[in-house]
């Protein structure tokens, strides 16, 4: 079945993706300004009950584990620090859009896979002593949030589209039925919110990290940690061990398969946790 005449992409990106609220827009503007005052961070936090309590939540979590308890916002903005404070906002705006009543078992396991994948690549990027963590959490969170619109467009149509598609396959299906694939989506999603450059071209990318001309590590680690994600069955199709290890991204990033195996014992451990900080 081809849909892509009459499927309006645009349309379909602004229904269910929101603007940024005004209070984790103005949270987001400030914690990208290293001169931003951590006080005028947390007077911006503070606008938003709901994001105030999630920012405190996660100072005095496991992940973020401090010597002493968190609690008032200035302190757990400089706990965390800006960096994670942007990426705390974006993804529990992300953590909303894909919360809703009566989601479907697919949509909780998008979520869970996307949670994986986020984690996974902070870990690999941690370990290859890149900058910009942080980013390569929120590219894996929203590597995939494309599939999350395609399901909500018609999820016995896109269950059509999936079914026994290795990834090339996958987009070819995409592209046709829709006329745009699920990464194509995703990065307008990323414009839609006004996210670095690098997160909407990591996201656009990360199924064919081969053909990036930019930001080519961000793809090759989205493109593994994905992969991981698959290989242990946290995700919408399965993969073999050999193509997550021997892939082209992960004999480029020199990671052997111990240390992706490490890697994953980590984001593992890490899972639950984020889950319950981000629903």
């Amino acid at each position: 079945m081809n849909v892509s005449a009459t499927f309006d992409i645009h349309s379909l990106v602004t229904t269910e993706i929101p603007p940024l609220p005004n209070a984790a827009m103005q949270v987001a503007t400030l914690a990208q300004d290293v001169n931003a005052p951590a006080r005028a961070i947390a007077d911006a936090i503070g606008c938003d009950p709901a994001l105030a309590a999630r920012v405190l939540r996660v100072a005095n979590s496991p992940l973020y584990a401090t010597m002493r308890r968190i609690t008032s916002l200035p302190m757990a903005v400089t706990a965390l620090g800006n960096r994670a404070i942007y990426q705390l906002v974006i993804a529990s705006i992300t953590g909303e859009t894909f919360r809703r009543k009566n989601r479907s078992p697919l949509e909780k396991a998008l979520w869970e896979h996307s949670v994986a994948v986020a984690l996974m690549a902070r870990e690999i990027s941690v370990t290859l002593g890149m900058r910009g963590s942080e980013e390569a959490f929120l590219c894996g969170l929203l590597h995939d949030i494309g599939k999350l619109l395609l399901i909500r467009y018609d999820e016995l149509l896109y269950r059509q589209v999936m079914e026994g598609a290795s990834t090339e396959q996958l987009l070819a299906r995409e592209q046709e039925t829709y006329g745009y694939t699920h990464a194509q989506i995703g990065a307008l999603v990323s414009r839609r919110w006004d996210l670095p450059e690098e997160i909407a071209y990591t996201i656009y990318h990360h199924q064919s990290p081969g053909s990036v001309d930019q930001f080519i590590f961000m793809a090759r680690v989205v493109n593994v940690a994905d992969a991981m994600a698959n290989v242990v069955g946290i995700g919408l199709r399965s993969m073999d061990a050999r193509e997550a290890f021997e892939s082209e991204s992960a004999r480029s990033l020199r990671l052997t398969e111990a240390q992706l195996k490490s890697l994953w014992e980590k984001t593992a451990a890490s899972m639950a946790e984020m889950q319950r900080l981000l629903d």
